[in-house]
């Protein structure tokens, strides 16, 4: 807790940095380390100089093939190098800083470092289409990381402010496009079964096939054998009857080399 002690001093703690304002608004350049400091006249203004946690929520990126995410949500950290800490605090409107309601300290450049994270967020979930955002979360947030930083030694910043790590909390896709995707998933799996279905009754066909060729030519000789048979038992009972002549096939020999007479 910050408190001023009796005889008119201000503390900074572990993790932060504090700058001196004087009573007539000048910012000294010197950066107050950790301890007490004298304030009778003057004021100190305390700075995070850990690494920063900040969210960028509710951000709608368009995909690689134009459809709007409906909600894209990430946090990240950033550190300040406490030495520029001060020059970052009077260069940039007080505006580009962020300070939480209720909060004593400040976090530099916060306010400007988040519109870049954001930049860098659509600019990475645009490499992609709507349906493979979410497989490549990971190299998003890699992406993201990498262009903001980039982006922060455009502006002069590198060695000063740096984007240490993105965290992609939510993905929410539209809703058609989702309907879409279950759409194509259900006719994948409908022509997978249908497939299934074909090849199961090619291989039936070709066992039935097969068999076919195996038992035809056992088949063929039982017809014969019982046609023959039939033809024999006619033959005795036309014999018993006192016949005289029979009509049978030139090939017959069922009542062996014997011919009616």
């Amino acid at each position: 807790m910050h408190w001023l002690t009796a005889i008119g001093c201000s503390q900074v703690e572990t993790g932060e940095v504090g700058l001196r304002k004087t009573f007539n608004g000048t910012i000294e350049t010197g950066e107050l380390g950790v301890g007490y400091h004298q304030v009778i006249f003057d004021d100190v203004i305390l700075f995070a100089a850990k690494e920063i946690l900040l969210p960028e929520e509710n951000l709608t990126p368009q995909t690689k093939d134009k459809t709007t995410l409906t909600d894209f949500d990430v946090t990240f950290t950033y550190t300040v190098e406490p030495s520029a800490i001060a020059e970052l605090y009077i260069k940039y409107s007080t505006t580009a800083h962020l300070k939480a309601e209720g909060a004593e300290e400040i976090f530099p450049i916060g306010a400007f470092v988040g519109p870049i994270i954001r930049n860098a967020a659509y600019t990475s979930v645009s490499e992609f289409n709507a349906l493979e955002v979410s497989d490549n979360r990971k190299t998003i947030e890699e992406n993201i990381r990498k262009y903001a930083n980039e982006k922060l030694d455009g502006e002069s910043l590198g060695g000063k402010v740096a984007v240490k790590l993105v965290n992609v909390k939510n993905i929410q896709l539209a809703p058609e496009i989702i309907a879409s995707a279950n759409r194509v998933v259900q006719t994948q799996n409908e022509l997978t079964a249908k497939r299934t279905e074909v090849e199961i009754a090619t291989q039936e066909a070709r066992r039935i096939q097969e068999l076919s060729r195996q038992t035809d030519a056992k088949y063929v000789e039982l017809l014969n054998a019982q046609s023959g048979m039939k033809m024999a038992e006619a033959m005795g009972i036309a014999a018993v009857k006192g016949s005289s002549f029979w009509i049978v096939p030139a090939n017959f020999s069922a009542l062996g080399n014997v011919l009616g007479k």
